[in-house]
């Protein structure tokens, strides 16, 4: 059944009952049942009615159709993806290990783990900043870099930067990859060293990082933090070390002793109680195309933006400046 959704688990499941209590009232084996459910085999009309009368709903809730636009255009490799459709393209992402996926790739197809009415509604937004995981869109955790070409590509609705020091800088920037991009503050942050609780190595400075022997994280050729990390070494060579994949994984290697030292954000050093040494103040922005603002999505994700609740929850979290979030620059006022 590669074409057909199959929802009798989960309607199964809210009402609690058991493979073989279902099966038992519909007058099929478990095994049947346990077919049925994982695709393997197409019910009769008589099991399918019976199915839905057992269940309390339609035949329409337990089976669907898959529609052609649910073969998506896999942009990397995975078994768990996240969903979304980008101007009438439906893309999947790999799902983050601590998120639920949307489907799994199989052979034939994506199964689907959730209603394709929803997925369509969602935005798809790539960047870096844990605050974007408040904006209720399907976050896409990646560097400035990576997430500027994914919107080139079509493969985002929306991507969040840190790579300039002001909005007009990643307007220039988003100009080269989308027509008629428009910069929406979500927040100014401090970026710098995250330090070992006590600083038990005395780093006082940039030039301290070049003291021989010093452990320090990478971010991945792209990422705001690396480019922040190569102008501390002013040209000099920075000394080869493990990569972390965000800031987060930079304040836990420091805080485990993997390395003495990292580039990340303010936010997240005071998150995990370590010394924070600044460097650079930036701002985050996201860059929406111009054409996609009169998307109703995107409208939504804007006005929650600047909106009280996402201001409530941030302002909740240390480091983060919210003064200019939702302003924008580059188009019409969101």
């Amino acid at each position: 059944m590669a074409d057909v959704v199959v929802r009798v688990r989960e309607r199964r499941g809210a009402l609690g009952l058991s493979q073989a209590d279902l099966a038992g009232r519909i007058g099929i084996s478990r095994q049947a049942l346990a077919a049925v459910e994982s695709g393997r085999s197409v019910p009769s009309t008589t099991v399918a009615l019976g199915l839905a009368r057992a269940l309390g709903c339609a035949v329409e809730d337990l089976f669907g159709l898959l529609p052609d636009v649910m073969r998506p255009v896999q942009v990397a490799p995975a078994d768990r993806v996240v969903l979304g459709c980008v101007d009438g393209r439906w893309v999947a992402h790999p799902a983050p290990a601590d998120r639920p996926a949307d489907g799994r790739v199989r052979p034939d197809g994506t199964e689907l783990l959730a209603d394709p009415e929803v997925l369509s509604e969602r935005v798809l937004l790539a960047g870096c900043a844990p605050l974007l995981g408040l904006l209720e869109a399907s976050w896409l955790p990646t560097t400035s870099t990576a997430a500027l070409q994914l919107l080139a590509r079509g493969e985002v609705h929306v991507a969040g930067l840190h790579l300039a020091s002001d909005a007009e800088g990643h307007a220039e920037l988003a100009r080269s990859a989308v027509e008629a991009p428009v910069v929406v503050n979500v927040t100014r942050w401090q970026q710098g060293l995250v330090l070992a609780a006590g600083n038990p190595l005395g780093i006082r400075s940039a030039e301290d990082l070049r003291r021989p022997g010093l452990r320090v994280a990478h971010r991945p050729a792209g990422a705001g933090a690396q480019r922040v990390l190569e102008r501390a070494f002013a040209g000099a060579p920075v000394p080869p070390g493990p990569v972390a994949a965000d800031h987060e994984e930079v304040a836990r290697m420091v805080r485990w002793g993997v390395v003495d030292v990292g580039v990340a954000i303010e936010p997240v050093a005071l998150a995990h109680g370590l010394p924070f040494l600044p460097l650079a103040e930036e701002r985050f922005d996201l860059v929406v195309p111009g054409a996609r603002l009169a998307d109703p999505r995107i409208a939504r994700l804007l006005e929650r933006l600047s909106g009280l609740r996402f201001r409530a929850d941030a302002s909740g979290l240390p480091g983060y400046d919210l003064a200019l979030v939702g302003q924008t620059f580059g188009g019409a006022a969101c």
